[in-house]
Parts: structure tokens; sequence; C-alpha cells
């Protein structure tokens, strides 16, 4: 009896969820009614539906009844090793989980456990000939118990109607997208009819008019008995008919378009300048179909034209006359200002070399230094400093590196990593480093009115900062606030040309500090290089050219706000991507990375430095590589002659003779078509001349030995 009244039960629900989905268009209250229902049928008033997401892998929940507030639309489950849900997406097939303390075949959600739930049944839900299924619909149970063969028949059953009634969904929401499409576009072509200043008219094959546009009988005046057929000519001026019947015939003839200026009269008898166009529409034979073209009014052109014809003849010799004067003054202009670039070019260089020498003349002392202590003590078979004077020579060749950097970011030439990046995220990950670097005398205060997303390269956005917060410091010797503001605007028309920024939306990062200002004599040199008004060996005026250089490559601005005694505000401004984020990987960096020896794989190396060959031909023979070495592309390619194979090219871009290392590469390739190619260039724009992949990679100069270590192998192993 138990068994009958469960099966009458079982039908019931079905039924009313039957007449439920016919019934109704709302895919929502059907799911939700679709739990709750099932629910009763089987008596445990705990259910869920699970859609499957594109990826193909994760489920939400999206309806369910009985489960706590943070689950339903909440709860995202991904098919993975040990899941239910990829037990069901494998079998295919009704999972019964009658006892989650003897489950052995999978472990059950967390969300499930914190519900209670100790046994489950789940099925499938597809539509009909549907591969990929919509999701899961499954019956939770707080108790352990069995799921009988009627129950699993009666869910078949229901979640066939289910995907029945997702399908319907989905086509009903495709028809009605379409219908909405279909009558935008019939809008849109009835405004575009409207709007529309050409008049429409059309042919037969013979060229007799079967139709035109209202406005034509509007403007001539004539009824349609006077326009069709070969009558509409008769509204052209007397001069212009012989060549439109001419044109015309000519036109049916040899199917090609027409298209003629003719003089058409008004009803008030005045006359107007049109132009009439027509093209043939051919069947599949190519056999003329029918005739479709337009009559536009040009006379306004046609007078404007003949008004500016009539100038320009009367302008000639004024533009003669006065073209003889300008080239007068051209030439004495062109003398003057040679004489002021010459003398601005002579300044600049002397600043220039000034500053680079102090800078470099500094670094050299302590690597060269360093090096001859080094010799003295190997000399005398002392070992235990070595390391000491290496560390400052190295330390020194680290700081000539950025100095060359800091160079290149002023001339705009180095080569940035742009990526895209929260500014708020950065100005907050370096608020404590500021704090520390300013001293406890000055207050950091940082502010956050922006989330927007830009897209530059970090490492120089974080010196940027530091550089701006450093001479803040500076400009406080009393102590003071600094604040730091990441903000958002809009730049419009108006402002585009005043501020020298494309309109568009920015993010602005302030940097405000209550020194003691800069005066405008000053205020006007602060970004030119090597300029500083620090002490001898404190700056080197590199600093607010290096931040203008990377802010003007990452599409952005600088400007400067400052009076004395009131203090100053630099905000830089980069313009706001909406792009979405790509895929975030961890990156760790490739000189701290263990890296394997090689095994006798056959590397070509190319460079005409034999400072740099000896280098990295000793590296690479001691990591285990077969090294060839060449001095240019000629020898390189009598060394690649007489190689068997060949793993890696590893070439400077520069190389002398008539083929550089680009072209070397690719004469080799036709060789090798697997080669790989790591190419090491000191040349600045060298980056931008080389597209990197898997198999080619670019290692600008200075590099560490352990970097390019790690690069070789990268590239051997085909590992990114």
């Amino acid at each position: 009896m138990a068994i009958e009244e469960t099966l009458l039960r079982q039908r019931k629900v079905l039924a009313e969820f039957g007449e439920l989905a016919l019934a109704s268009d709302d895919l929502e209250h059907i799911l939700d009614e679709a739990c709750r229902l099932v629910g009763e049928a089987l008596e445990t008033n705990l259910a869920k539906f699970m859609q499957l997401q594109e990826d193909g892998i994760t489920f939400v929940v999206r309806n369910g009844v009985g489960w706590k507030p943070d689950v339903v639309g909440k709860v995202h489950v991904k098919a993975t090793e040990g899941s239910p849900e990829l037990y069901s997406l494998e079998t295919n097939a009704p999972v019964i989980s009658t006892d989650i303390s003897t489950e052995t075949r999978f472990r059950y959600h967390d969300f499930q456990v914190e519900n209670g739930v100790k046994a489950f049944v789940n099925v499938l839900v597809h539509g009909a000939n549907e591969e990929r299924p919509f999701g899961i619909f499954e019956v939770d149970s707080r108790r352990p118990r069995q799921f009988t063969e009627s129950d699993i028949d009666f869910l078949r059953v229901y979640s066939n109607l289910l995907g029945a009634v997702l399908k319907r969904s989905r086509t009903l929401r495709v028809i009605r997208g379409t219908e909405k499409k279909l009558r935008e576009s019939e809008r849109h072509y009835r405004i575009a009819a409207e709007l529309n200043l050409l008049w429409p008219w059309t042919a037969d094959k013979a060229g007799e008019l079967t139709s035109i546009d209202m406005r034509w009988y509007e403007y001539t005046g004539l009824s349609p008995a006077e326009t069709l057929g070969r009558q509409w000519t008769q509204a052209a001026h007397p001069e212009d008919q012989e060549s439109i019947a001419k044109r015309w015939d000519q036109s049916i003839l040899t199917l090609q378009p027409f298209d003629l200026h003719i003089r058409l009269r008004k009803q008030t008898g005045d006359y107007r300048w049109f132009r009439i166009r027509a093209l043939c529409s051919l069947d599949p034979n190519e056999q003329c179909e029918q005739w479709y073209g337009t009559v536009e009014d040009i006379d306004d052109r046609v007078q404007l034209e003949n008004a500016l014809r009539d100038w320009n003849d009367l302008l000639e010799d004024r533009i003669a006359q006065r073209t003889r004067q300008l080239e007068a003054e051209q030439h004495e202009r062109a003398v003057a200002e040679s004489k002021l670039r010459q003398s601005q070019k002579m300044e600049a260089v002397g600043q220039l070399t000034g500053g680079i020498a102090h800078d470099f003349n500094n670094l050299l002392a302590g690597i060269i230094g360093s090096l001859e202590l080094m010799q003295r003590r190997i000399d005398a078979g002392r070992y235990t400093d070595l390391t000491r004077y290496n560390s400052v020579a190295m330390t020194s060749a680290s700081r000539a590196a950025a100095l060359t950097q800091r160079l290149l970011a002023f001339s705009r030439q180095q080569s940035l990593e742009p990526e895209l990046l929260e500014p708020r995220k950065v100005v907050a990950d370096l608020e404590e480093m500021i704090r520390r670097s300013v001293g406890p005398s000055i207050s950091v205060e940082c502010s956050f009115r922006a989330n927007d997303r830009i897209r530059c390269d970090i490492n120089q956005l974080e010196n940027a900062l530091l550089n701006l917060a450093i001479n803040a410091r500076d400009a406080m010797p009393n102590g003071g606030r600094l604040e730091l503001e990441v903000d958002r605007c809009v730049i419009d028309q108006t402002e585009s040309s005043e501020k020298m920024m494309p309109p568009g939306a920015y993010v602005s990062i302030s940097v405000t500090d209550t020194g003691t200002g800069i005066s405008p004599e000053i205020l006007s040199r602060i970004f030119d290089p090597f300029f500083t008004t620090k002490k001898i060996g404190e700056g080197t005026g590199l600093g607010l050219s290096m931040i203008y250089g990377f802010t003007q490559q990452s599409g952005g601005q600088v400007r400067v706000h400052s009076a004395l005694g009131a203090g100053t505000t630099v905000t830089l401004y980069f313009p706001v991507d909406n792009s979405q984020p790509g895929k975030v990987e961890t990156r760790s960096s490739e000189t701290d990375q263990a890296v394997s020896n090689g095994h006798n794989e056959t590397i070509l190396l190319v460079d005409d430095e034999a400072a740099v060959r000896q280098m990295v031909s000793e590296i690479l023979s001691e990591g285990g590589y077969h090294v060839v070495e060449a001095v240019d592309s000629v020898s390189a390619m009598k060394q690649a002659e007489k190689l068997e194979c060949l793993d890696l090219l590893l070439t400077d871009i520069g190389l002398p003779g008539f083929m550089n290392g680009i072209s070397l590469a690719a004469e080799l390739k036709a060789k090798y078509p697997q080669l790989r190619t790591l190419f090491i260039t000191g040349f600045a724009g060298g980056s931008r001349m080389v597209s990197t992949d898997a198999t080619t990679q670019i290692l600008t100069k200075p590099f560490s030995l352990n970097e390019l270590s790690a690069r070789v192998h990268s590239l051997i192993n085909g590992n990114q």
C-alpha cells in the first residue's frame, strides 16, 4: 500500500509540474517549483538544480529549496577529481549515494555537510538530442536513505520534462531576440529612408522608369504619366536632354553604371543641378533584371565649385606674389632658426656630457678599484675578501645599468613592459615603503577615489612614485604632510589642447607636499635632463625627466603645480583601460629558478664583442652545452654549414657586415625550421625590432649570467 501511495504522489507531482511547464514562460518560477515539488514527491524537502556553465566543468546552484541563504545563487562547484559532479558526467547516469558515512567513490561538498546532507540522488538534465547537459537535478536527504527504482524512474521522467522546459526557454529567448533585432532593423530602415537626401528610382531592363520617390513629383510638378517610361527626361534642361538619352542608351547596352550631372526644371521654372546615378542588378546568368538609381541635389555644391574657380583665377596672381615674399622671409627665418638650434644643441650636449661623465666616472671608479683590489688579493694568494670587492663592483655596475635606463626613460626609448593594473593597489602597496622613506617627521595620507585600471609598466610607476616621495621629503626638511591621491577625471575637447592630452577618461595619481614650493623660474626647467637644485653628489637631475618620459611613453601626461611657501603637487595622468584582464599567472624571476644543466645541445654564439663572447661561451660550456663561436654573420653561416644539428642561435642584433642578427636568424631558420633563437642587444630600440614567441626571445644588455642561463634553458627545453 505504501508503494502505491508513493507512485500516486509521484504521478501527481509529474502531472502538476507538466501543467506548470506548459502554462508558464517564467523559467525562474518553473525551476523553483520543480525543486519544491520534487521534494514533496520524494519526501525530502531538500532539492536543487545546478546549472552547467560554458566551461563544461563548473556548476552553479541556480535554484533550490530547503537550503541555507548562502547556497542558492551563490555556491559554485567544479567537476574535479573526487567530486560527485565529475562522477555524474563520466557515468552519464543517475548517481545514488545512500549514506555519507559509507561513501567511498567521492566526497560530499562543504555546503552539503553544513546543511546536514547525509544522502542524495542526482540525474543529468538533457534537452532532446542535446549532447551537452543543461545541468544536474539533485534531491538531498538529511538522513541516510535508500532510493528505489521507482524513485529513479520518476527522476528520469522529471529531468526530461525539466530539460524540455530549459530547451523551450532557450529557443524562446533566441526567437524573441531575433524578433527584437528585426523590429530594430525595420525601424532603422524607415528612419534612414526618411532622412536620406537621395531620391530612389527604378527602371526595367529596357530602361523604362517604373518608380521614383515622391519628392520628384513635388519638385517638378509632373504627374506619374508625365514621368514614367522615358518621359522623365522632359524635365531636364533642353541642352542636357541629348546627352541624357545618349548616355542612358549606352549604359543599357553595356550594363555599365549610369552617372550624369544634369539640370532639372522646378515647378517655378528655375533649374537646379542634380546628379543622376543608376546600377544594374544582374541575375545568375549575368543578364540585367532591373536598374536601381538615385537623384541627388548638388546645386549648392556646383555653385560653390564655380565660385571657387572664379576666386582661384583672381587669387593666382596674388598668391604668386605673396609666395615670393614668403620665400624670402622663410630663408631669413631658416638662417635664424639654424643658429638657435645650434646654440641649444651645444648647451644640451654640454649639460648631458657633464652629467653623464660625472655619474659614470663615479661608478667606474668603484668598479675599477674593486677589480684592482681583487687582482692584488689574487696575486697575493689572499682570497678572503674577494666576495666583498666583487659585491662592490656588481653594485656599481647595476647602478650604471640603472642610470642608462633612466636616460632611456628621459629620451622615451626604454623598453617598457606594460600590463593592466589598478593604481590604487600600487599606491596602497607602496604606502608603507614611502612612510619609511620619508621618516617620522612627515605624515603620509593616501586617498582613493577611483578603482579604474590603466596599462603601464608597474616597475616604472613604482619608481616614479618613490622618486616623487623622496623629492617631497627633501622639500620638507622640518617635517610636514605628504598626500597621495588616486582619482578619475574626464578630459573634454576644450581641455584637450590646454592639457595636451587626447579627450577621454584618465586616472590621476597626485603627490602633494606642504614643503617649500618651487619658484616660477625653476618650475619651467624641472623636466630638463640633469637639471637639479641639489648639491653635487646628491642627485643626477634625471628623476623628473625619467618620470616625464615614462608617462609620455605610456600615453599619459605629467602636470606640476607649485608656489613658493605653498607646497607642490605633481599629478600623473594615465588613460583608463577598460579591457578585461587576462589570466593572472604567478611569475617568478628567471634568475631565481633552478636551471638544469644542458645535455651537449649545440649553440651557435655570434657576437663581435670578444669579451661578451668569451663570457657567454664559458658559462654555457660549464652548463653542459656545446658552444660554437662566430664573430659575424659570414663566419656564422660557415660554422653552421659544418654542423649536423643546431639547437639554439644566440646572436647579437647589431653585427658587422652586410647581415645583422635578425637576417642571420631568418637565413638559418630556412635550413633549421625548428631552430630556437635568443637575441641579445644593447640597443635601446632593439626589443621593438623582434617579435617574440615560444621559439624566439630577446635579452637586453647588460644581463646577468644567471638570467642568460635561465633563458637558454627555457628556450631549449620549450618552457615559457
